[in-house]
């Protein structure tokens, strides 16, 4: 699975912005990523990016502009790559338990978050100051789930194995439960943490919750 920075790169590959405007996003994201956007200064990214400040300057009038013009590729062009992949991922009810069910999808989000954490912070940590951002990331999140797994949801609730929650209720629980052990990662700027035992715990509370005690 590719990371979102390699993700991001190929989209600027196949745009219609120059070899340095690719350089200054490219190298703007992975400084936004490692150090911080507070932290990091245009002679950095025109360090990095192997160009002139002057030149980073008359492709974007600010720092801001500069991750305006990332996010708004994540969240057009990046992001529904990645929705398609996992959309791409087979989810059956035949020879799962609701619970190994529940494993499989919370085990592949958490694993993708951490492998991408420092871009995702940079997402997260806007969307904490930009309402319009907040609201359109959320409702992508929560749809990109739904859709996959909906039909799934759907069997097990029509066999009478889980509560009948409608299904953007259920994913946004496993969202909250799942960011309830990203977030202290990626704020702590913490690289891991134990997937297995996050995984055992959330599907544990999320089964509890969700399944129909005979």
């Amino acid at each position: 699975m590719k990371s979102l920075e390699q993700k991001y790169a190929q989209t600027l590959e196949v745009s219609n912005l120059s070899l340095k405007q690719r350089r200054v996003l490219l190298s703007s994201l992975k400084l936004f990523s490692e150090i911080g956007f507070e932290n990091t200064t245009s002679s950095l990214i025109a360090e990095r990016a192997g160009v002139s400040e002057g030149t980073v300057f008359s492709y974007f009038k600010t720092k801001e502009g500069i991750l305006e013009a990332i996010l708004s590729t994540f969240l057009e062009q990046v992001i529904p790559e990645v929705i398609a992949d996992f959309s791409e991922k087979k989810f059956t009810v035949d020879q799962e338990t609701f619970p190994f069910f529940l494993k499989s999808i919370v085990r592949d989000r958490l694993f993708f978050i951490q492998e991408n954490q420092m871009h995702v912070k940079i997402l997260l940590g806007r969307s904490f100051i930009d309402k319009n951002l907040s609201i359109q990331l959320g409702n992508i999140i929560v749809q990109s789930i739904i859709e996959p797994i909906s039909p799934v949801l759907n069997q097990f609730k029509e066999k009478g194995l889980i509560l009948n929650w409608s299904n953007e209720r259920i994913v946004r629980y496993i969202l909250a439960l799942s960011f309830s052990y990203l977030i202290p990662m990626m704020l702590n700027d913490e690289r891991t943490i134990n997937i297995d035992e996050a995984v055992d715990e959330i599907v544990e509370c999320l089964s509890s919750a969700l399944m129909k005690v005979k």
